[in-house]
C-alpha cells in the first residue's frame, strides 16, 4: 500500500476547522480558470484558422494546373484532354476532385451604377457537389450552370447586389473586353451569396462556364485552369509537388504536348496564411500566462496548507517518515487541488464551447474578422493533450513547495502550536 497516498487522502484540504477553505477555493478556481482560458484559446484559434482556410480553398481551390507559358502559337488556356486528366488524377490523393475553371474580368452595369468584377465559371470533372458555394447562398438558388437554360444566369454576393441596387430576378448588363473588342451579355441574377470574405464577395460573380468560354473564344475542352479541390491544407504542398512532377514527366515523354505549371492556395493566399501563422504565437503566449496563473495559485495555496500542518509534518518525521514521503504527501495534496480544478474547468469550458458551437451565441463583425460568429472547433485529441500538459506542469510546479515542507526540522515543527 502507498503510505504517502493514504496519508494525503486523510489530510483534509479545507473546511471543518482543520484547513483553509479559502486557499482551496482559490487554488481550484485558479486552475479551472486557467484551463478554461486555454481551452477557449485552442478551440477558437483552431476554428478561426479552419474557417479562413475553408473560404480561401473555396474561392481559390487547393491547387491549380495553370496555362503554359504564352507563345505566339498558343492560347492562354488549359487544353483539357483525357491524357491531362489521367496524369493529374494519378498524382492526387483519394477524395480529391477537379473542376475546369474560367475566370474572366468584366463589368456589371445597371442604369446608374457599375462595378468591376471577376466572372467565375466552373465545370465539375466527375463528382463535385459545389458544397462551398451552396453553403454561402442566402437568397434565391444555385443554378444548374451546365444546363442551357441557365447559360445567362449569374450569382453575385449580397453586398455587391445591394451596392448596385439589385436583387434576385433582376437583369444586368455584363461587359467584357477581349483582345481589344468589347462584348456585352445580358444576365439574370438567380441568387445571392454571402461568405463574409469581403475581398472575394465584392469581386467574384459566378456564371456559366460555357457562357464565359463563348465570350473568351475558348472551345468546350479549354479552360483558364484546372482546379483541384478537397485536398487537406496540410497536404497541399506535397500534392503540388506530386502533380508538378507528374506533369513534368508527361511533358518529357511526349504524353502531353506542353508542360503546365502548378500553383496552389498557399502561394496565392500567402498574405492570409502568414496572418494566421501569427495566431500560433498568441496561443503560446496565452498558454504560458495561464500556466503561470495556475502555478502561482497552486504554490501559494499549498504553502498555506503546509503552514497549517507543520505540527503534522513534525509528527510524521518523528515517526520515521522520510523527506521523500513528506514530498509525496504534499505533492499528492496539490495534485488533488489540480484535478478538482481541471474537472471544473473542463465541465465549464467544454460546456460553454459546445453552446457557442451549436448556437453561435457570441457574434463577430464580419467586416473585421471575415466570420459572423466566434468559430469553435473542439479537437478532442488536442484537448486531451492540453489536459495532460496542464497536469504534468502542475506536478512539476508542486515539487517546489513539497520540498520546502520536507525540509522542515522535526523538533521545531512539533513545537509549533
Amino acid at each position: 500500500m502507498n503510505v504517502s497516498l493514504w496519508i494525503s487522502r486523510r489530510l483534509r484540504l479545507g473546511g471543518g476547522g482543520t484547513g483553509s477553505p479559502a486557499a482551496v477555493v482559490i487554488a481550484v478556481a485558479g486552475v479551472a480558470l486557467a484551463l478554461m482560458v486555454m481551452e477557449f484559446t485552442l478551440a477558437i484559434v483552431v476554428g478561426f484558422k479552419a474557417g479562413i482556410r475553408d473560404k480561401l480553398t473555396g474561392f481559390d481551390a487547393a491547387l491549380s494546373v495553370c496555362p503554359p507559358s504564352v507563345t505566339r502559337d498558343s492560347a492562354v488556356c488549359v487544353d483539357f484532354s483525357p491524357e491531362l486528366e489521367r496524369v493529374v488524377r494519378s498524382a492526387l490523393p483519394d477524395g480529391a476532385t477537379m473542376r475546369l475553371s474560367v475566370r474572366q474580368p468584366g463589368i456589371v452595369k445597371t442604369d446608374d451604377n457599375f462595378s468591376g468584377v471577376v466572372f467565375l465559371g466552373q465545370s465539375a470533372v466527375g463528382e463535385d457537389g459545389y458544397d462551398f458555394e451552396r453553403s454561402n447562398m442566402v437568397e434565391g438558388s444555385w443554378p444548374d450552370f451546365d444546363a442551357d437554360s441557365c447559360r445567362n444566369s449569374i450569382v453575385m454576393s449580397r453586398p455587391l447586389a445591394r451596392s448596385l441596387g439589385l436583387g434576385v430576378g433582376d437583369r444586368v448588363y455584363s461587359t467584357f473586353i477581349i483582345d481589344g473588342a468589347v462584348k456585352m451579355r445580358r444576365h439574370t441574377i438567380a441568387g445571392l451569396y454571402q461568405s463574409n470574405f469581403g475581398e472575394y464577395d465584392n469581386t467574384v460573380v459566378y456564371a456559366s462556364a460555357d457562357g464565359l468560354r463563348s465570350v473568351a473564344g475558348l472551345s468546350d475542352n479549354q479552360a483558364g485552369r484546372l482546379d483541384v479541390r478537397n485536398v487537406g491544407i496540410d497536404d497541399v504542398q506535397q500534392v503540388t509537388v506530386d502533380v508538378r512532377s507528374a506533369l513534368i514527366r508527361a511533358a518529357s515523354d511526349g504524353t502531353l504536348p506542353v508542360f503546365y505549371p502548378v500553383d496552389n492556395v498557399l502561394r496565392s493566399g500567402a498574405l492570409y496564411f502568414n496572418w494566421l501563422a501569427l495566431l500560433d504565437t498568441n496561443v503560446v503566449v496565452i498558454f504560458i500566462l495561464m500556466l503561470a496563473v495556475a502555478g502561482f495559485t497552486l504554490v501559494s495555496s499549498l504553502f498555506i496548507l503546509i503552514l497549517e500542518r507543520i505540527p503534522t509534518i513534525g509528527v510524521l518525521r518523528a515517526l520515521g517518515a522520510s523527506k521523500a514521503m513528506i514530498r509525496r504527501v504534499f505533492t499528492d495534496m496539490g495534485m488533488r487541488l489540480t484535478l478538482y480544478g481541471m474537472a471544473a474547468g473542463n465541465v465549464l469550458g467544454i460546456g460553454l464551447l459546445c453552446v457557442q458551437k451549436y448556437t453561435h451565441a457570441v457574434p463577430l463583425n464580419p467586416d473585421m474578422y471575415y466570420l459572423d460568429s466566434v468559430p469553435v472547433v473542439i479537437d478532442v485529441p488536442a484537448m486531451l493533450l492540453l489536459n495532460a500538459g496542464v497536469a504534468v506542469a502542475a506536478w512539476l510546479i508542486l515539487t517546489v513547495p513539497a520540498r520546502v515542507a520536507a525540509a522542515s526540522d522535526p523538533s521545531r515543527a512539533m513545537s509549533v502550536e
